[in-house]
């Protein structure tokens, strides 16, 4: 895989608009310009997951795991929402952790298309849908009796709102298993629009119980600089 992405480079962020990289000496691609990048077979996952050496995917699944374990949800049992699926990484690693069926959501049709092409038979379905528009996802959702949430990195910043995770666990029902990434900046409980606050919300109206919360290095920047995630493990209300 090396080989074929050998003209693949990264880009220092620039203070304004964040990380690029290059595809060969002629185009430069922001780094959350997902259509593009999705659209090349492996080329996500060279640059995201070997060259920025991301661990949330495995970080977020085996937190999952965990709860199921805790919680004493057998995994072979389970329907699993996979939020903000991407290329299917996530879906494949709890599949693989003994999960019996993930569903895939992202608001994306090209991580749809890339899922399908380079994971087929990862996801029972994968549904294209907004968590800001809840009743059209849960309408999508309704053949499927699901069990837990895991998500890795697609809330916060330039993706999912904190509504958005709220809206999510609605679609559980009391008891199931959850587990998500989020970063550190957007945990800050002095920030009252941000992923701190609406987590003590959730828990304070009994919706979330947390079983664990734990810090790690989710990724490098494209200059090298390290990026902290939290992982936050626990249980629907």
């Amino acid at each position: 895989m090396a080989d074929v992405f050998a003209d693949v480079r990264l880009l220092g962020p620039p203070e304004t608009d964040g990380e690029y990289i290059a595809l060969g000496e002629r185009e430069l691609v922001h780094l959350h310009a997902y259509p593009r990048i999705y659209a090349v077979p492996g080329l996500y996952e060279h640059v995201v997951q070997e060259l920025l050496q991301c661990r949330s995917p495995q970080v977020a699944a085996a937190g999952f795991l965990r709860a199921a374990e805790r919680l004493g949800s057998e995994p072979g049992s389970l329907t699993v929402l996979d939020v903000g699926s991407g290329t299917g990484l996530v879906g494949e690693l709890v599949r693989d952790g003994g999960v019996a069926q993930v569903v895939g959501v992202d608001a994306l049709p090209a991580a749809r298309e890339a899922s399908l092409r380079d994971r087929p038979g990862v996801y029972a379905d994968y549904v294209v849908g907004n968590l800001l528009r809840p009743d059209a996802l849960r309408e999508a959702l309704r053949p499927y009796a699901l069990g837990g949430l895991v998500s890795a990195g697609a809330f916060g910043g330039t993706h999912a709102t904190p509504r958005a995770l709220e809206n999510a666990l609605t679609l559980l029902p009391a008891g199931a298993p959850v587990a998500f990434t989020i970063d550190e900046r957007w945990m800050d409980v002095s920030d009252p629009d941000g992923f701190g606050v609406a987590v003590e919300r959730l828990v304070a109206g009994g919706r979330l119980a947390v079983l664990e919360r734990t810090r790690f290095q989710h990724r490098v920047t494209t200059s090298g600089e390290p990026i902290f995630y939290e992982l936050v493990v626990g249980r629907t209300g």
